[in-house]
């Protein structure tokens, strides 16, 4: 049976790595595809280095680009199902939605973001099954509902196991640092976020605290290297070092969650509203703020109390006992829909 997983985005690569590996091992002949975007490939060939990852088209920044990228993938796409002979797609955000019901493949997309309405309809109105965390507020008769997060499909205790020694690679130690992620406004999504990363790594800095930076738009990064250390991707032992630091500051959604969800505190700056952070935002895991001043009172409460602690403590008890195992309900279903 030859099932083919289509990587948009990074967090792509982590949601159906596990899924990939096991449904490989059963004996599904499993392919891959992308769309060329960042420094996605690098990232893909390192966590999937036995599999060959296959390029259709690229990710354009202008509107009409993104317009006749997605008409040209659309294309490339069905060429590529066709040849390879493929029963069913999983992706997370949909860009072959034509092809596939042209040439009757199966889809089962995963969506966490119902704010995002273009990725939401798309799933809606193309996938066999549109699988999603129950706290999407939103229904249809082809919708599968879990209690749980993409996330927890690389970082569940089953999956995930920190690793100390990596600290030793940057001259670090256990909550000696803080972890900054900064996206770039290159995504629909952030189009309008003013960024506040110069702030804060000055604050940060005349507070004598080691940073860790991993930036998406690398044209910054000369403003920073002599302030932080710049992290190059694929990197490794990502999560371990968002564990071990002190806390995280993210504008990017995804790794504002991975921090929480990881039992670190997290300060976001991505100024989106979203349901997927809710759960956190209500335990005081992830802290949202707008604007300079509240990140530095945010900053120097973290730094004050033992909120890191109380926060581990929480994500423990909640994976044990309340989320459901992302891997577990992906596989399931795509084995249903090809039967």
């Amino acid at each position: 049976m030859n099932i083919l997983f289509d990587l948009l985005h990074p967090a792509d690569v982590n949601l159906f790595k596990n899924a990939i590996y096991n449904l490989s091992k059963e004996g599904y002949k499993v392919y891959l595809t992308y769309r060329q975007r960042g420094v996605l490939d690098l990232i893909a060939k390192s966590e999937l280095p036995e599999f060959d990852i296959v390029s259709l088209g690229v990710h354009r920044k202008s509107l009409f680009g993104k317009i006749f990228s997605i008409i040209q993938r659309e294309v490339l796409a069905f060429r590529f199902l066709r040849k390879n002979k493929i029963k069913l797609v999983a992706c997370q955000g949909l860009t072959c939605g034509v092809a596939c019901k042209l040439l009757g493949v199966k889809i089962l997309h995963y969506d966490d973001d119902s704010e995002y309405r273009i990725t939401f309809l798309l799933g809606k109105w193309f996938s066999d099954i549109d699988v999603m965390p129950d706290f999407m507020p939103v229904n249809g008769k082809n919708f599968l509902k879990y209690k749980g997060f993409k996330e927890l499909a690389y970082l569940h205790p089953d999956y995930f196991t920190p690793n100390e020694e990596i600290l030793a690679d940057y001259g670090l130690q256990a909550n000696g640092y803080v972890f900054i992620r900064e996206i770039s406004n290159v995504s629909v999504n952030y189009l309008n976020r003013q960024g506040l990363l110069p702030e804060i790594v000055k604050y940060l800095k005349e507070k004598n605290i080691k940073i860790l930076l991993s930036i998406e738009n690398k044209e910054l990064v000369n403003d920073f290297k002599e302030s932080c250390i710049i992290l190059k991707e694929p990197i490794k032992h990502l999560y371990s070092l968002i564990y071990h630091s002190r806390f995280v500051i993210s504008s990017g959604d995804t790794m504002a969650r991975e921090a929480c969800l990881l039992g670190n505190p997290c300060i976001y700056t991505g100024g989106r509203i979203m349901q997927a952070n809710k759960k956190f935002t209500d335990i005081g895991v992830m802290l949202k703020i707008e604007g300079v001043e509240q990140v530095y009172k945010t900053i120097d409460m973290i730094m004050d109390t033992s909120i890191k602690q109380r926060a581990r403590e929480k994500m423990v008890e909640l994976i044990r006992n309340e989320f459901e195992d992302t891997n577990t309900i992906i596989i399931n279903q795509i084995k249903k829909l090809v039967g």
